[in-house]
């Protein structure tokens, strides 16, 4: 071999041994920047996300504490009745706060959050204080609840407030961990990208097939561990959306449970005034026509609220399994639209918005529903965010359904701002927002797209254009295929 050949040769054995250290190195930098994103996120986001969840079963508690104590306040006409009914909301007391304490007990915690925590413990001994104080003013009223009621009217707002602080600082330090754990794989990403574009770069030639093999091994880990990280992101927005949706149908569904509770009151205390009238012998005919006439009315209040709760937890409990499961089923579009309209009503209040819905009856699909109401659901969120100012006094938003064979064919529009034409190409991009000053994580409209062409196997469009509008054109199979066949 010649000198001129040795030395070609050699210079090539430099290059691929600087190619393959390139490539070693980012790679090696960049998963190992992934795994500690991963640890972050599991030392940092984890905890708190468990943090706001043990906040919510504690809320939960109290919420049937209160339950309880109406009970006995409603269902007691006797010692031994009150005493049983008491055993109830004690037991629900000692849930609360053991729930606090397992709170106060768990881990390391901001010094904000031990304060709130024992604020709320106090909260709580003093309202237990003041249902021990009710009790004994209710069986001394002769089991009357008007006295015992209002001795603890307003005594919660102290620990619901305190409540309220745990949880909602508990969430935001959860969000803003997982954005910078997010953060933190993008950089990984990056890093050990720039790695495999330079080890090709200097790998080309007679060392092709060596370098290829040096790349896809480590790399391969890379993208895996990307691939987690990504799903525990997209994940952590779905329970979001879903706890969001949680807390509206809680608030709607105060409002006609008040209105029952007060019905049920006043019915009740009208029935006692009869009840002493007929048995004094000074019913007259005109106290059984009032008595008959409240009567009346509070059964129609209560019939009407009882069915507004019904429809408000049928709707929920359907829309909420779907969310959480791929079970995949047969369903009326129009029916589950409205159900998930009803569930979304309290979120939707936030910035008010008409939504009309065009879609014809007996309209049915064979696909998955979770898959088809987060669809909705992100696109109704991201129109109430993006779409309209605060100045527009009311956003109109259509949904138009129609039948192509077999297709459905769907138009989701906005009368809103629009898109700016230099965004029009990135926003079906992960974590591409233009709110990330408002929270937002820019994974709404990636979720929608994915779940549109993988899990429903459809396609989707956008047109819009600035001060025009959006629009959404979706085409779904009426029998969707099978997961399986997608490559999942």
């Amino acid at each position: 071999m010649s000198q001129s050949a040795k030395r070609i040769f050699r210079d090539l054995l430099l290059i691929a041994a600087l190619a393959f250290a390139l490539i070693a190195g980012f790679t090696f930098y960049g998963g190992h920047g992934l795994w500690r994103a991963l640890e972050r996120y599991s030392a940092e986001a984890l905890p708190e996300h468990d943090r706001a969840e043990r906040m919510l079963d504690v809320a939960v508690e109290f919420k049937w504490q209160v339950q309880e104590w109406k009970n006995l306040l409603l269902r007691s006409n006797s010692s031994a009745e009150a005493a049983q009914l008491w055993e109830a909301v004690q037991a629900r007391e000692q849930a609360v706060r053991a729930g606090l304490q397992a709170l106060r007990a768990a881990g390391p915690l901001h010094v904000s959050d031990s304060a709130a925590i024992d604020a709320a413990l106090q909260a709580h001994q003093t309202l237990s204080q003041a249902y021990e104080q009710a009790r004994q003013r209710f069986e001394a009223d002769g089991f009357r609840p008007q006295g015992a009621d209002a001795l603890v009217r307003g005594a919660d707002r102290p620990l619901l407030a305190a409540l309220d602080a745990i949880s909602d600082r508990a969430a935001e330090r959860a969000k803003l961990a997982d954005r910078e754990a997010q953060r933190s794989a993008q950089q990984a990403v990056r890093v050990a990208l720039v790695g495999l574009v330079l080890g090709l770069i200097g790998g080309m030639g007679i060392f092709y097939v060596m370098i290829r093999r040096a790349v896809l091994r480590p790399t391969e880990q890379v993208f895996t561990q990307l691939a987690a990280t990504s799903e525990l992101l997209l994940q952590s927005e779905r329970m979001a959306s879903l706890g969001g949706l949680v807390a509206g149908v809680a608030h709607e569904i105060n409002t006609p449970v008040g209105v029952s509770l007060t019905c049920a009151t006043t019915l009740q205390k009208a029935t006692q005034e009869v009840t002493l009238q007929m048995e004094g012998g000074g019913l007259r005919k005109q106290n059984l026509q009032d008595y008959l006439q409240v009567a009346a009315e509070c059964s129609a209040l209560l019939s009407s609220n009882a069915h507004k709760v019904a429809d408000l937890v049928r709707s929920f409990k359907q829309v909420a399994v779907d969310q959480t499961s791929e079970a995949r089923r047969s369903f009326a579009v129009r029916a589950y639209i409205e159900e998930l309209l009803v569930s979304l009503r309290a979120e939707l209040k936030r910035r008010p918005m008409q939504i009309e819905l065009r879609c014809p009856e007996g309209l049915e699909m064979d696909s998955y529903p979770g898959a088809f109401s987060q669809v909705l659901t992100n696109l109704l969120l991201n129109a109430q965010r993006h779409a309209f100012d605060e100045s527009t006094a009311l956003g109109v938003v259509t949904i138009d359904i129609s039948q192509s064979g077999e297709m459905l064919e769907i138009e989701f529009a906005d009368q809103g701002r629009g898109i700016a034409p230099e965004h029009l190409g990135q926003v079906f991009d992960p974590f591409f927002t233009t709110q990330r000053h408002a929270g937002g994580s820019g994974l709404g409209l990636n979720i929608v797209y994915n779940l549109i062409t993988n899990t429903l196997g459809g396609q989707v469009r956008l047109l819009s254009q600035l001060g025009q509008g959006t629009k959404f054109l979706i085409s779904l199979p009426r029998v969707a295929p099978k997961i399986s066949s997608m490559g999942k």
